[in-house]
């Protein structure tokens, strides 16, 4: 159930449905996927091997700055929340044109602070600017949610309104995010390749990769528990609880990344984060890093002693 229904998702752009209540400012970022390497760090868990040096693989996460390019008005229906206001700024890259239509003139926020009073939610429209960093010049555009209550929202949106964001000005190291992302897509699958079910034996009729019973023959339907062949990959999902073990800009730390650069993406040139363990995507996939929803830790830094390409 964890990974049903098993579908393409419907975009490279992830939606989130859920937001941190905790905290103030803007509780998530996103950046594009590097790659994996390993770093030897002090483990502080309690494991066997706390206090000890161990070998973790990490993964680099490169994020340019973001463009604050909208604020939005939440109001509580029926059906939940709907959007009622939107202010837009109105120097926006000229790559905004490439995936919105940019206002043409300055949204005034004097009439959506007027309109507080209804407002259950402050939300803010980002755009990355991946051009920047050399990756390509379609941007993408986000919405991430604020901390705390409507006026402390409206005040932090109010402050970004119109400026670049950076990934320092809203995660630290050592804090836990959850990562968002559509995994690598693998295409129509069997049943032996999706679901990892047994082989037949080599006398079977038929083939040997073919799935079994499709179940009772009353209540004539096949059940969705059933392994079936399908679409494998290109799946929204949502690694939670990934550690920030570096956080920094690129010109200061290029002793980290491997000789040429990472395989299939190139040298890291912006700022970029490294988070503990692997994340869902293949190389130069759009991630969405949201502040942790269920950390059962609060934010910690470790140790690291040296990054291993």
């Amino acid at each position: 159930m964890a990974f049903w229904h098993r579908c393409r998702a419907p975009g490279l752009v992830p939606r989130i449905r859920c937001w941190p209540t905790a905290g103030t400012g803007l509780q998530g970022f996103a950046g594009y996927k590097a790659g994996m390497a390993h770093v030897v760090m002090v483990d502080d868990t309690e494991s066997p091997f706390k206090g000890q040096e161990v070998t973790r693989a990490v993964t680099f996460i490169e994020v340019p700055p973001a463009f604050g390019y909208a604020v939005v008005l939440y109001e509580n229906t029926v059906h939940g929340l709907k959007a009622m206001a939107q202010a837009c700024s109105k120097s926006a890259p000229k790559e905004a044109r490439r995936c919105i239509t940019p206002a043409k003139k300055e949204g005034d926020l004097a009439v959506l602070e007027k309109m507080l009073d209804r407002t259950v939610a402050v939300r803010m429209l980002l755009l990355t600017q991946p051009r920047k960093i050399g990756l390509k010049k379609t941007p993408e555009a986000f919405e991430v949610a604020f901390g705390g209550d409507v006026k402390t929202q409206f005040d932090a949106a109010k402050s970004l309104f119109g400026k670049e964001v950076r990934a320092a000005d809203v995660l630290h190291e050592g804090d836990f995010v959850d990562v968002i992302a559509v995994t690598k897509g693998k295409g129509w699958q069997g049943v032996v390749k999706r679901f990892g079910v047994a082989l037949n034996p080599h006398k079977a009729t038929g083939a040997r990769r073919h799935g079994g019973s499709l179940g009772a023959e009353t209540q004539a339907k096949v059940f969705y528990t059933i392994p079936r062949a399908g679409q494998m990959g290109f799946h929204r999902r949502t690694d939670f609880n990934k550690r920030i073990l570096k956080l920094a800009s690129a010109a200061d730390s290029k002793t980290m990344f491997p000789k040429g650069g990472f395989t299939s993406y190139g040298e890291i040139k912006g700022d970029f984060m490294v988070v503990e363990g692997s994340i869902p995507g293949p190389k130069k996939r759009f991630v969405r890093l949201r502040k942790a929803l269920r950390s059962k830790s609060a934010s910690k830094k470790t140790e690291v002693k040296e990054f291993v390409a």
